[in-house]
């Protein structure tokens, strides 16, 4: 959609067209409470995503997405009711991918210092 399109049809963050706004309004209590209603029912899933993030926040991964990927790996491996071992997995798996990440940047810091800067051209 085109800004001129969006324009259209949005003024200050609200739809031009009332029952529009309404609709979308509604549609999003809807969603807040059956977003809830899951959180509710799953409260396991708020102890998972503070795990993730404390991990996130204490290796502090240049590349979130390969962390993420190494870190809920080790979730997919382990039986049911493992949930402390699967958290020590995670977070060694997240480590390894940390340690791997800063030997690329190492060998790739070694590798641009190894190159010799060109000399300066006549002004």
């Amino acid at each position: 959609m085109t800004p001129a399109e969006y324009a259209a049809y949005e003024i200050d963050g609200r739809m031009k067209d009332l029952e529009q706004q309404e609709k979308l309004e509604l549609r999003e209590e809807e969603l807040r409470q059956e977003h809830t209603s899951y959180l509710e029912q799953h409260p396991e899933l708020r102890q998972v995503m503070n795990d993730f993030m404390s991990s996130v926040l204490l290796h502090r991964p240049d590349h979130v997405f390969d962390f993420a990927r190494e870190y809920f790996t080790a979730f997919k491996q382990a039986e049911p009711g493992d949930l402390e071992q699967v958290k020590e997995m995670a977070d060694e798996r997240a480590l390894k991918a940390k340690e791997a990440e800063a030997a690329a940047a190492a060998r790739l810091h070694e590798r641009c210092a190894a190159v010799p800067e060109e000399a300066p051209g006549p002004p």
